[in-house]
């Protein structure tokens, strides 16, 4: 196993139980990430480009009732 991976072994063994399913959905949504195309990358950077407010965030986790640590 390479030094990454058995770092996040260790990572993972050390969630409190309470924070196991967060880690669960968090990473399942990794590993469904769809690759960007170019024609998607100009659009994420026309739309970041946008005025806008920012939200922290805190306010974001808050929002979707998330913890991370």
């Amino acid at each position: 196993m390479s030094s990454d991976r058995d770092r996040l072994q260790s990572l993972v063994d050390a969630l409190p139980d309470t924070d196991v399913q967060v880690a669960i959905s968090f990473l399942a949504e990794l590993g469904e990430r769809e690759i960007v195309d170019a024609d998607t990358a100009t659009k994420l950077d026309a739309a970041r480009a946008e005025p806008g407010d920012d939200v922290p965030l805190e306010e974001v986790r808050r929002r979707l009732a998330l913890r991370f640590i």
